[in-house]
Formats: C-alpha cells, structure tokens, sequence
C-alpha cells in the first residue's frame, strides 16, 4: 500500500491512539499493517492467546467472550468502543469471535509502539521547551531509515534524543583514527566521508553511521574516517551507545537455539578471518569477515536468517550490528565458539 487514499488515512484517524499519528506516520503505518476478511464464526484471537498484535474493527461485529461466561459483549463497527482496540491485552482476556464477515485492521504492537514513540517525541521537545526541538531530535526522528530503531524500546529512544551529540566538522578532519580505542558512534547528518585503510574503502554520505565495530567489539579502530566535506555529525558515548542501542538490537542464541535457527533454513555466517575459518569452522558456513563486512554485505541473502558467530562473541556481535543496520536478519551465537559442546562442533 504505498499511496493511500485520503479515504484510507481518515480510516486510521478514527481509531484511539492512530489519531495522533501524523500523516507520515498513517503512511509508514499503513505499509506495515494488513486489512483482513474474516469469516463469521472464525476467531481472531483466543482467550490466553499472546499475539503481540493490535487489532481494529473496520466492519461487522465481533464477540468478545471469556471462558468462564462471566464477560461476554459485542463489538460492532463504526461505535465508540471499537475506536479502540479488540481485547486489548497480552495475553488475551477475551476470546473474539466474528458473528458477521469482519474487515480488521492489524497491527504488530511493536511497529505501532514505534511510530507514536517517534511521532510524538518532537511534539514532547517542543511543550517542554516552547521552541522547535534541538536539530539532532528533529533528524533523530528520520532514522527509523537508517537504524533498526524498531528494537529500541520506547523509553530508549527519549534517553537517545536527550545524549546524543550533534558535532560540526570539516572536509579533511579524521574523526575516527586506524589503531585508536573506541569512543563514540558516529550519524552523518549531513556531508560525506571516506573509510580508508591503506587504501579507500567506501564513501559514506548523510544517513550513514560509522564507529560501532571497535565498541562492540572492544577493540581498537579497524579503519580510519576523514570527512570529504564539511558537514554535521551525530555521535553517541560508548556507554550511551551500549545501554540504549546495543543490547535492544542484538539478539543473542544459546547454543541450542542457534542450532534450532540453522537447522529451520537459517546459515552460519562465520566474521573470523579467512585464515581462521579455513583452518576451523562450523559445516555448511558462509565466510564474510568483519573487516570485509561493509564492502561484501551485497553477497549475503535477505531472506535467510543467519546466525554470525566469531570465538567468542565480539567480532559476531559487530557483525549482527552492521547486518541489522542494512535490514538483514541476523543472530549472535553467544560466547562463539568456544562455548560450542563438542557434539555442535561436526567436522570442517
């Protein structure tokens, strides 16, 4: 869906909390939801169920009913109680059955959670200060291009807007230094620079990051950045990076689960040195090191769901990071390597 009509947009307005969406927001909003046609006499969720969904009824009416008979009501379109949403709780209250052909809207509750916690967080800038919201929070509100801001929870993303830095700079300043500890994580907001590591690597423009691979990994500066023009930057501490980004991106697996995503369709994806790996690696790996990553990310596949893993952990967490950053699904095998049970391990 995207260009929705004007008709669509109003549909969404009618609904408690969307109408305090932005237009944008109804948009972005809109990509990611789904209509449904639901049959009578089907249901749309049971009672105990755990969803993670909003749903919204659009037309037709719906039973809400328990098990113990002790609440049972119906919801019909177009009145005030289903401006809200249907058995609004996790896990269920209420089982909700169709007694009519349905159209429901529905939302994943973290999407939703998403886009009012970006909409509304210049609105709260701004009735705090009484002026437009400092440019950092205004540009922080465009990230959900650039990040994965989707896992941040909504708490995080306030504390973001209120430590990160927004730093101007110029056209020949190195902002990060090959061989030098880790910092800070670094948004372009505007202007371009150059990664080099002896050589040029890539360009990175506005809307780019840089940084997070000597953070994550706690090691020193992998390569260097100088800026190729003058332009802005937006840089977060290594604690602030860590609490607010870190752990709410990286989805860590057991061992086990690990085994359980691969074994399901999912890949290893081995961010060791090609050295490492050929002597040592786990059967059916993909190679791609963590050097390597920003200029090979185009070999990996979008619908496979890969489990990177490293030693110990470091590298792989790096590597989910920047994977994540670029839209890919991706895991860390946590501990790496060493804490595999010799049964995992198979041969090379």
């Amino acid at each position: 869906m995207t260009d929705p009509s004007s008709e669509q947009l109003e549909q969404l307005r009618q609904f408690v909390p969307l109408f305090s969406l932005s237009d944008e927001r109804l948009r972005e909003l809109l990509a990611l939801s789904s209509f449904e046609v639901i049959p009578p006499g089907v249901h749309l969720f049971q009672e105990g169920a755990v969803d993670n969904q909003t749903m919204y009824l659009c037309r037709g009416e719906v039973r809400l009913i328990a098990t113990d008979g002790a609440q049972e009501r119906t919801v019909a379109a177009g009145t005030a109680d289903s401006r809200h949403p249907l058995g609004d709780s996790q896990p269920r209250r209420l089982s909700a059955l169709a007694a009519t052909e349905l159209e429901v809207l529905r939302i994943d509750n973290n999407v939703l959670d998403y886009m009012i916690t970006w909409d509304q967080l210049g609105d709260l800038a701004r009735s705090e200060s009484g002026i437009e919201p400092d440019p950092a929070v205004q540009w922080l509100s465009k990230l959900e291009h650039v990040l994965p801001f989707r896992h941040v929870p909504g708490a995080n993303v306030r504390a973001l807007s209120q430590r990160i830095e927004r730093v101007a700079v110029q056209a020949g300043e190195t902002v990060v230094r090959q061989g030098e500890s880790g910092d800070y994580y670094y948004l372009i907001e505007s202007g371009a620079a150059r990664v080099t590591r002896q050589v040029d690597l890539a360009e990175l423009g506005a809307g780019a990051s840089f940084g997070e691979e000597a953070l994550l990994a706690e090691a020193a500066r992998n390569a260097t950045v100088t800026m190729a023009t003058d332009g802005v930057l937006l840089r977060l501490s290594k604690d602030d990076f860590n609490e607010l980004l870190k752990e709410p991106l990286l989805t860590w697996l057991s061992p086990a689960d690990a085994r359980e995503r691969v074994n399901a369709g999912g890949r290893w994806l081995d961010v060791r040195h090609s050295r490492e790996f050929a002597h040592y690696r786990l059967p059916n790996a993909l190679n791609l090191p963590l050097h390597e990553l920003r200029q090979r990310v185009d070999e990996l596949d979008r619908d496979v769901r890969y489990v990177c893993y490293c030693k110990t952990g470091r590298r792989s967490s790096a590597a989910a990071f920047v994977l994540s950053q670029a839209g890919y699904d991706v895991a860390v095998l946590r501990g790496g390597l060493q804490v595999l049970p010799p049964v995992m391990r198979g041969g090379s």
